[in-house]
């Protein structure tokens, strides 16, 4: 902020910036301009400077896309877009920004727009953005999404953050604000600790941070430290969904946590506009150090699939290199087979630079079990097939010591190893 206006980045054509001219600049100006970018991926650099509420937006700005627009959503930026004409409303609305300001409009408009409200007469200045945490991450985070109809995803995270749990101090975050129902499996109480705390806490700057998260955390035998998505999501969702909240909360984490591994809901696709809990959950994937994408194994399941890897490639611009990719439930009831698979599935992802890093396989038994007994899928049988898979996913994720990335693999530095009884002297990893 500067005195009472908000200051903005300006992301705009040299047009549209003259078209809104008067409310920038003089003694009648609505925002104060914190910086200019003449193309989008000058946005990167500019997103974090201080005192900065929103970006300003024109469709036509050199190389603008959905995923520089994620970014610096990411850093507590609103999104508003400065539409000179019907197809730069078009364009702004595919692009998925929070609010579309006519060029034409008065300046309350715009400052309505800031505050997410219909257009009313100036009668406070907008909140600030919420504090962001500085960039001293030391652990790292790896997000697991899956696609809608085709299950799994939540149970590859659950399983992937217990088997790093024997190695690393790890915790499982919840974040589907779908309802991911976590906490039903596990036999918890949503409103005694989740992500919800660590949001708040993230965004007021409180400290001492750590004390507060061992207090959210939920610890159940057989499970990694889990925290929890909220008890009520829709009601939650206004703290959630405000930029960079969910940014700032696993910045945090990362810092007091060697490893989190985040269940991240499948809800990704924009729509006009897009959907509150798509929001939080993008801003999740582009913190993320590295994706895991799961696939499921029946011919219903590859078409979403591959829809949701291109969201993730192309709108929220996830580098090939920090992607990975597993097919879940092979062998399964109307799934297809490995080879079946490999005739189909594969050759798609090869035209995106990809290969498939893991296979599971459908494993009944040990699901018959992991229901009995209310624990991961991989702690049923550790020798087990869908243990051994993912034993060896974390060994390629992980190496001892900051690597040469070898083709396009981005390697994660592995986090030190636990001691029982001196969770002080653990070793913060940092990401390489």
């Amino acid at each position: 902020m500067t005195g009472e206006r908000p200051g903005v980045l300006l992301a705009l054509t040299p047009v549209a910036e003259r078209a809104i001219e008067p409310w920038l600049f003089g003694d009648q100006a609505a925002v104060a301009p914190v910086g200019s970018v003449s193309e989008a991926d000058e946005l990167d650099r500019d997103a974090s400077a201080p005192g900065l509420h929103a970006v300003l937006i024109s469709p036509g700005l050199s190389g603008l896309t959905t995923a520089h627009l994620e970014r610096a959503r990411a850093h507590g930026l609103r999104l508003v877009g400065v539409a000179l004409d019907e197809h730069d409303e078009q364009a702004l609305s595919a692009l998925g920004v929070e609010a579309i300001i006519d060029a034409d409009q008065p300046a309350d408009a715009l400052l309505a727009g800031l505050r997410d409200e219909e257009p009313l007469a100036r009668a406070a200045p907008p909140l600030p953005p919420a504090p962001r945490e500085p960039d001293r991450d030391r652990g790292t985070l790896l997000a697991v999404v899956g696609t809608r109809g085709a299950p799994g995803a939540s149970e590859c995270a659950a399983s992937l953050a217990l088997l790093a749990s024997r190695r690393w101090p790890t915790t499982l975050v919840e974040l589907d604000l779908l309802g991911g129902g976590l906490d039903v499996r596990i036999g918890a109480d949503p409103h005694a600790g989740s992500i919800v705390g660590l949001v708040r806490a993230a965004t007021a700057g409180e400290q001492p941070l750590a004390e507060l998260v061992e207090r959210w955390v939920t610890k159940v035998p057989g499970w990694p430290p889990v925290l929890l998505a909220p008890a009520d999501p829709e009601g939650a969702l206004a703290e959630l969904t405000r930029p960079g909240a969910i940014a700032s909360a696993l910045h945090a984490l990362k810092s007091r946590v060697p490893l989190a591994v985040c269940d991240v809901g499948a809800l990704l696709a924009t729509g006009d506009p897009i959907a509150a809990p798509a929001r939080a959950h993008r801003e999740a994937l582009v913190t993320a150090d590295a994706v895991l994408l799961v696939l499921g194994a029946r011919d219903a399941h590859i078409r979403p699939g591959l829809a949701q890897l291109d969201r993730l490639l192309n709108d929220l611009g996830i580098p090939p290199e920090r992607l990975r990719i597993v097919i879940n439930g092979i062998g399964g009831p109307g799934a297809a087979s490995e080879r079946q698979l490999d005739d189909t599935l594969v050759p798609r992802l090869a035209e995106r630079g990809l290969a498939a890093d893991a296979w599971l396989a459908f494993d009944q038994r040990a699901l018959h079990r992991a229901r009995r007994k209310g624990v991961p899928l991989a702690a049923t049988r550790s020798h087990g097939r869908y243990a051994r898979v993912l034993t060896h996913l974390l060994d390629e994720l992980f190496l001892p010591s900051a690597p040469a990335p070898r083709r396009r693999k981005h390697r994660l530095t592995a986090p030190t190893a636990a001691t029982e009884d001196a969770w002080e002297e653990v070793a913060i990893p940092w990401r390489s």
